[in-house]
């Protein structure tokens, strides 16, 4: 009896080692890409027809889906005004959508300790398509 019962614990706790262990350190990351995004960034923005200017764009969470961010003001159309893009984890998209009767599009790339997003976008007024760069930091 006393045999059984001390292979027993033994395989117990061998089994408790092997199951609290994970070799390969796979803690599920529960961090949202979309936080280093989030907050108020200084543009520096060089529009191919309006020349370069700098302002302030604020970027929150949608919270109605979990893969996109708002950003108000962009291309200085107005703090009430917000284009939406898609995050998959450094990159940011904003698919063509239509605001203050301009369609918008492009796309960024957050670098430098997620202190800095480059973008690269289009604005369609209806006549001109305006070329625009700009770089966001914090």
């Amino acid at each position: 009896m006393k045999k059984i019962f001390r292979t027993t614990l033994i395989a117990a706790i061998f089994a408790c080692f092997f199951v609290a262990c994970d070799p390969n350190n796979n803690t599920p990351d529960n961090t949202d890409p979309r936080d280093k995004f989030v907050g108020s960034w200084l543009c520096n923005e060089n529009s191919h027809l309006n020349g370069n200017s700098s302002f302030t764009v604020t970027i929150s969470l949608n919270p109605n889906n979990t893969s996109q961010i708002h950003i108000a003001n962009f291309y200085q159309l107005g703090t009430s005004q917000k284009v939406y893009a898609v995050v998959a984890g450094t990159n940011a998209t904003v698919p063509s959508q239509t605001l203050s009767s301009v369609k918008v599009h492009g796309s960024g790339n957050i670098t430098n300790n997620d202190t800095k997003i480059n973008w690269t976008y289009y604005v369609d007024d209806g006549a001109d398509i305006d070329t625009c760069t700009a770089v966001y930091s914090k």
